[in-house]
C-alpha cells in the first residue's frame, strides 16, 4: 500500500510542477516519493530481468550511459535510464516515477543508470548491481571531495558491491582497486598519451594489470577477445574513451550483432549540452557543458573562430569559484556574455587572462536572452550544470 501511495502521490506532484515548471519536475517529485517508500528505487529496479547497470566516475558518466544505452536499444532491447541525468537519489526516484505504473511495476528488460560517485557509493549496498562501469578518477570538482582518494574511494565501494565490473584500464586509480583483479578493461591502447585524452589524478602507486578487451585507437574500435573492428566517427580522445567504455560494457551483457553495433558507431549523436547543436527561435547553437577545469580546458580546446558569439556561464553549481584560476582561458580572445550567479568571478578571471568580456549578467535567463540578440551564425555556449539546466528549460530544450 505505501508503494502505491508514493508512486500515486509522486507522479501527481510531477504532474503539478512541470506543468507549473516546463522541464522541471524530477527533483522534489523524488524526494516526497522516497519519504513515503524509502524502498521505491530497490523494489522497482530489482525486477527488472536482466537487471542493473551503473555507470560512475568523475567524467564521461552521462556520454557513456548515453552510449550503452544507444547500443543496447538497438538490439531491441527496452532500457530504463535516467534521461535528464538526474544521477543522485532523489533525481533516480523521480525518473522511476515517469515510467512506473500505479501498480509499481517498470516494463523494461534493464536498467542503465548514470551514478553519482558519492551518492552511488551509499546505493551499491542497497540495490543489486550487475555490472559497474568506472570511468576515472580526475583532480577536480574539490569543493564537492576533499580529495581524489575520497573519489577512489567511492568507485572502489560501488565496484566492490557489483557483481562484474568494466573500467578504464588507462587509469591507473582504477587499477589498484580491489575490485580491478577480476575486472574488464577499456583503454585508448597507445592514444592514451594523444594531447585530448583526460589527465588523471596523480597517483605515484604502481598501476595493476587489467586487460583491455575494448581498445578506441584514433579511427577503430577493437574488441580483443573476438578480433573486431568497427569504424567510429573521427572524435577526440576523451570521448572515445567513453565510447570503448559502452562496447566494453555491451560485450559483458549480451552477444551483440556487429551490424547493429556498427549501425549505432556510425549515428552516435552527443548528449545534451555535450557539444549538442540545437535550434532556438531559429538561431543554431553548439551547446557545451564544463563542470571541472578539465572539461572546461578540453572544450576550450575544441574552440575555433567560427564558434561566436560565444557565452561563458558559472552558475551556483560552482561552490568554490577559484578552481576557474586553474583554468587557461589565454586562448580567447573575446567572449560577448559571461553568465550566472558566479559571472562575476568568471569575468574576473578572464579580465586577468588578457579576454575583452562585453556583458556580465549573473541572471542566466536574462544572459541567455540577450545572447539570442546577439548576430553571428556560430552562436557556441560552455555552461556549467546549474546554468546549463536553467538556460534549456527556458529555452524550451528540457527534457
Amino acid at each position: 500500500m505505501r508503494a502505491v501511495l508514493a508512486v500515486l502521490i509522486g507522479k501527481l506532484l510531477r504532474f503539478a510542477v512541470r506543468l507549473l515548471r516546463p522541464g522541471g519536475g524530477s527533483s522534489l517529485p523524488g524526494s516526497v516519493a522516497n519519504q513515503i517508500h524509502p524502498n521505491l528505487l530497490r523494489d522497482s529496479l530489482q525486477k527488472l530481468p536482466m537487471g542493473l547497470i551503473v555507470v560512475s566516475g568523475s567524467a564521461g558518466k552521462s556520454s557513456t550511459t548515453h552510449y550503452l544505452v544507444s547500443l543496447l536499444e538497438a538490439h531491441d532491447i527496452k532500457v530504463f535510464t535516467n534521461k535528464s541525468t538526474a544521477n543522485i537519489r532523489r533525481g533516480l526516484v523521480g525518473a522511476v516515477l515517469k515510467e512506473i505504473s500505479i501498480s509499481g511495476r517498470l516494463d523494461f528488460d534493464i536498467a542503465v543508470l548514470e551514478w553519482d560517485e558519492g551518492h552511488g557509493a551509499k546505493l551499491a549496498d542497497e540495490l543489486e548491481v550487475s555490472l559497474a562501469v568506472l570511468t576515472n578518477v580526475l583532480s577536480d570538482q574539490l569543493d564537492r571531495f576533499n580529495d581524489p582518494d575520497d573519489v577512489i574511494a567511492m568507485l572502489g565501494t560501488i565496484g566492490s558491491n557489483a557483481k562484474r565490473v568494466v573500467l578504464n584500464s588507462d587509469d591507473k586509480n582504477l587499477t589498484q582497486l580491489d575490485c580491478a583483479k577480476a575486472a574488464t578493461g577499456f583503454s585508448l591502447g597507445e592514444g592514451a598519451d594523444d594531447p585530448d585524452a583526460l589527465s588523471y589524478a596523480l597517483n605515484f602507486g604502481a598501476a595493476g594489470q587489467v586487460k583491455s578487451s575494448v581498445i578506441a585507437s584514433r579511427e577503430k574500435i577493437q574488441v580483443q577477445s573476438l578480433d573486431l573492428v568497427f569504424d567510429c566517427p573521427d572524435m577526440p580522445a576523451y570521448q572515445r574513451i567513453n565510447l570503448a567504455g559502452a562496447v566494453a560494457a555491451l560485450y559483458e551483457v549480451i552477444d551483440p550483432e556487429q551490424s547493429k553495433v556498427q549501425q549505432v558507431l556510425s549515428d552516435l549523436k552527443p548528449v545534451f549540452a555535450r557539444n549538442e547543436q540545437v535550434v532556438v527561435k531559429g538561431i543554431s547553437i553548439s551547446l557545451r557543458l564544463v563542470q571541472n577545469p578539465s572539461s572546461f580546458q578540453l572544450n576550450l580546446g575544441d574552440l575555433r573562430s567560427s564558434n561566436s558569439p560565444l557565452m561563458l556561464m558559472a552558475g551556483s553549481d560552482i561552490h568554490d569559484p577559484s578552481w576557474l584560476w586553474t583554468v587557461d582561458f589565454t586562448s580567447l580572445k573575446t567572449v560577448e556574455i559571461v553568465g550566472g550567479k558566479n559571472a562575476a568571478s568568471l569575468a574576473l578571471r578572464l579580465l586577468f587572462a588578457g579576454v575583452e568580456v562585453k556583458m556580465v549578467e549573473a541572471d542566466p535567463l536574462r544572459a541567455a536572452d540577450e545572447f539570442l540578440k546577439l548576430g553571428g551564425s556560430g552562436h557556441t555556449v560552455l555552461f556549467s550544470a546549474d546554468a546549463m539546466r536553467r538556460v534549456r528549460r527556458h529555452w524550451g530544450l528540457a527534457k
